[in-house]
């Protein structure tokens, strides 16, 4: 059995895991959607709802490396229940708890624990079941797109029919979802996961593979910049159209809806062509459109080509998405949690830890001028990306058997032979 190859029992398990990954993001998205609510009927001061946002995503992007050591450690296949449990009972209980600030900010934090716990051990999960590759792990990951694509209107629905008590009823995502996951993967919740395993049990063919970090911690520099055109964008996208244009906020807030769309599909399509083409070359293909996209945004003639433009810069800054998870996998097989957590989660907080700076220069020099650094920071993770290398044996899989096998030799770019 290759990598290409999977069974079709964890086909069913990772089409279950992407379902989870809708809910646990679902969860994300909606803390979001629910700022302006606390505003409006519990009278939260912008001061406060950014406190709670802090709560959301910062300790959750800490904590989620922690989780993947956990995960490498011991296994403990069940925090990605428990996770989205977790995740979807602290932002369920927030609304109904909307009149203490305090007891708000600690449930979302807790929210924001149970996405960060998630995680890890999902990926790892996923991993397996897809056979480690680009195509499958793009699966995965575009349902975490889908969920926070969806949360904002489920918001709207609940809180709009019964206001902040309705909250109470976003706990059916992570109910259902959770129960369909228990369901496939019940008998193999508890034992310890394959990617844990020593290496001294795999096969007597298998090759030790050491840790790389050093391309880890190149990879991860070629991420923060990926993160702050992110965050960058999400932040300042639709302010940009309404400065520029003038534009009025619902109009300028569709260039915020097809950024999150397009990236889903670019998941998807850099996931398939990573594992045809090569992991780097998808990677600094990426990389380089989406320098050259947000250009395009800066130079845009109407509003209308911003929200064009932004689709595009979706598309091709999340092509690299999938072959950059896979690769940290690659250059870490040892702690594949630790990888997933730094990739998922921290990664993403430096871009947001560099956005209240990103404000500063758009009060100073304009919005327009953001977009300009953004692309000199995608320009510039283009450039490190030819510092990556490839690693030619990935990680094993584990059969029905319990025993593991090789993966299929890459060549240098990362691509099937």
């Amino acid at each position: 059995m290759t990598s290409a190859t999977v069974p079709s029992r964890n086909r069913i398990g990772l089409w279950a895991l992407t379902a989870t990954h809708a809910a646990n993001d679902f969860y994300t998205g909606a803390v979001a959607a629910l700022l302006p609510f606390f505003v409006l009927h519990a009278q939260y001061s912008y001061a406060a709802v950014a406190g709670i946002t802090l709560a959301a995503t910062a300790l959750s992007s800490i904590a989620q490396p922690v989780f993947g050591y956990v995960g490498d450690r011991f296994g403990l296949r069940w925090m990605s229940l428990a996770g989205l449990l977790t995740a979807g009972a602290g932002v369920a209980v927030s609304g109904l708890l909307a009149d203490s600030y305090a007891t708000v900010w600690i449930v979302i934090a807790l929210s924001g624990i149970g996405v960060a716990a998630y995680h890890p051990a999902a990926t790892m999960e996923a991993r397996e079941a897809g056979g480690g590759t680009s195509g499958a792990m793009s699966l995965f990951s575009v349902g975490g797109n889908v969920g926070v694509a969806l949360a904002p209107s489920a918001v709207i629905l609940v809180v709009g029919w019964f206001g902040l008590s309705g909250t109470g009823l976003l706990i059916i995502p992570a109910l259902v979802l959770g129960a369909v996951y228990l369901a496939v993967s019940w008998r193999h919740l508890f034992r310890r996961s394959a990617t844990t395993a020593p290496a001294a049990k795999a096969a007597p063919t298998t090759p030790a593979a050491r840790d790389d970090w050093r391309s880890f911690a190149w990879l991860t520099a070629v991420l923060a910049m990926w993160s702050v055109a992110y965050v960058g964008t999400s932040t300042f996208v639709s302010l940009y159209s309404i400065e520029r244009f003038d534009t009025t906020p619902e109009f300028a807030s569709i260039a915020l809806s097809v950024f999150p769309a397009a990236g889903a599909v670019g998941t998807l399509c850099g996931g398939w062509l990573a594992d045809r083409f090569g992991r780097l070359r998808i990677v600094r293909s990426g990389y380089l459109l989406a320098a050259l996209s947000i250009i395009s945004i800066v130079l845009s003639p109407t509003p209308v080509v911003v929200i064009i433009t932004t689709a595009a810069l979706g598309f091709s800054l999340f092509i690299p998405f999938a072959a950059q998870i896979t690769l940290s996998h690659s250059y870490l097989p040892n702690r594949i949690g630790v990888a997933s957590g730094v990739t998922l989660g921290l990664t993403l907080s430096l871009g947001g830890l560099v956005s209240p700076l990103l404000g500063k220069i758009a009060d100073n020099t304009g919005i327009h001028f953001v977009f300009i650094v953004m692309a000199a920071l995608v320009a510039a993770g283009f450039a490190l990306s030819f510092v990556l290398k490839e690693r030619h044996i990935e990680l094993h899989n584990a059969t029905d058997d319990g025993a593991q096998e090789l993966s299929e030799p890459m060549d240098a770019e990362g691509a099937r032979p």
